[in-house]
């Protein structure tokens, strides 16, 4: 009796493992690893880890400097709560208008990073902002009687009034961001509300510290300040209105539609846009794009999604599953619609980490960018050994199974399917992917690889650990998750 996976292997010419089995062929020289027919890989981390610094850097000089100019501004007599409880503020406020840089897509600045790194310092570095923006009020009610008559907001000056409606709408964006699945706000609604709250909060805050004008008295530091709130709303600007504009400009046309196993479907699009010279469309393998299903480019609810197909090819292909209000959409699609298409964005790319060969350990529509990684590999008739663990719930619902198929013959690699819940015919692996999982198909080389994870948050991690149990450095793991935004 044969399995719904053997099935389908048989129906897409499914790929084998590859016959050279299960040990990297080596040749050594000194302490490098030299496979026959390869280059040399080099690693490209000292580059990527001096534009982290000097990203961080510049981060963390923009969101301290308003300090040192307020601190000249600093007079004897109002006590150390004070002063503190207005650095709190000033530092919250200069914190906050950064999260515009961090919202405004600028695929240079996230590049070194990750979108996974991205958007976790993103809410890690809101959250201590948020601390910041509720101590700086909670510290002056605590220093002086004089302060608390504040509280009555009816009869409050305007100063105080700007400052009340910048923390009550920072509450409203941090209980409706963690709580948005309970108050069941849709993902559109919450996306705009995000934005529309931001603004204020930061024109607020900015109001605020111009009406009380102590320690913005001086006309240099109200010029810094002034150029700060421009470049914020400059950000918001360029997200909500120019870039918008650009991509109306630069259309995508559905030109084919395919139904995948696992209720996903993979979109091929075209440009419907006359490339300028040297500007056409390319990508790394690995990368994604944010797409607005809509004709409208400027409806706010565009989503991440990583390209399945070879960065070698004029098409571009996402293997998109179908799941929530926006992907759901999918179904609506036909031949002949236009999209607009945002990208490509992030580091999660061969190119970024050479190897003398790759371990892809995906779980459900994680599998995509691997897909897109294995196509370009096979264009270019690269040899170097891969090996796909893939994990699934049923051996019927495996996405990815015709890309697949695609690549048989035309790669060193080997597939191992992992299914947690497997019907009586199946034989392969059950279970999870774990640490004796990959223990047991791992090659002996396995330290001379490089890894690459997609999955949810809980299995990232899990896989995670499992590759450090098994010796792997922490530096030749690289993880993506999806379902972050």
């Amino acid at each position: 009796m044969t399995t719904a996976l053997e099935r389908s292997h048989r129906e897409w010419a499914f790929v084998d493992p590859h016959p050279s089995g299960h040990r990297l062929e080596r040749l050594t020289t000194g302490h490098r690893m030299v496979h026959p027919g390869v280059p040399t890989a080099r690693r490209a981390a000292p580059a990527t880890g001096a534009r982290r610094l000097a990203w961080m850097s510049t981060h963390l000089l923009v969101a301290v400097a308003p300090l040192a100019l307020c601190g000249s501004t600093l007079r004897p007599g109002r006590g150390f709560v004070v002063d503190f409880s207005v650095a709190l503020g000033f530092l919250a406020l200069s914190v906050l208008g950064l999260q515009f840089a961090l919202a405004a897509r600028l695929s240079r600045s996230s590049a070194p990073f990750g979108i996974d790194a991205v958007l976790t310092y993103h809410r890690q570095i809101s959250f201590l902002a948020v601390l910041a923006a509720f101590g700086h009020p909670v510290l002056l009610f605590l220093a002086s009687d004089r302060y608390r008559v504040l509280m009555d907001v009816l009869h409050d000056p305007m100063r105080a009034k700007c400052a009340w409606l910048s923390v009550t709408a920072l509450a409203v964006l941090m209980v409706t961001s963690i709580w948005r699945r309970a108050l069941r706000l849709s993902y559109p609604v919450w996306h705009v509300l995000h934005s529309v709250l931001g603004v204020v909060i930061v024109l607020a805050a900015f109001a605020h510290a111009f009406l009380v004008d102590y320690y913005t008295s001086q006309f240099w530091v109200r010029l810094v300040w002034l150029g700060y709130l421009v470049a914020f709303l400059w950000l918001a600007v360029w997200v909500r209105l120019i870039k918008p504009v650009r991509l109306a400009r630069r259309p995508w046309r559905v030109v084919e539609l395919w139904p995948e196993p696992g209720d996903s479907v993979t979109v091929g699009l075209e440009p419907a846009f006359r490339h300028r010279r040297g500007r056409a469309f390319s990508f790394k393998a690995g990368q994604f794009a944010w797409i607005l299903l809509s004709r409208n480019p400027f409806t706010p609810t565009y989503h991440p999604f990583s390209m399945s197909s070879s960065a070698l090819r004029s098409r571009v292909e996402f293997t998109i599953k179908q799941v929530g209000e926006f992907t759901d959409s999918i179904r609506r699609l036909k031949v002949g619609d236009l999209v607009h298409v945002d990208g490509p964005h992030g580091s999660f790319t061969l190119e970024d980490n050479p190897a003398m060969g790759y371990v892809f350990i995906g779980a459900g529509v994680g599998v995509t960018p691997f897909l897109s990684m294995l196509a370009t590999l096979a264009d270019q008739g690269d040899q170097r050994p891969c090996y796909l663990f893939l994990g699934n719930r049923y051996e019927d619902r495996v996405t990815g199974v015709r890309q697949l198929a695609r690549l048989k013959g035309r790669l060193n690699l080997r597939v191992v399917h992992v299914i947690s819940k497997p019907s009586e015919q199946w034989r392969g692996d059950r279970g999870r992917i774990d640490t004796a999982l990959l223990d047991r198909h791992l090659p002996v080389e396995r330290r001379c690889l490089e890894y690459f994870v997609c999955a949810g948050e809980e299995t990232v991690h899990s896989v995670e650990g499992s590759l450090r149990r098994l010796g792997i450095s922490s530096d030749n793991i690289h993880s993506e998750q999806f379902g972050m935004v």
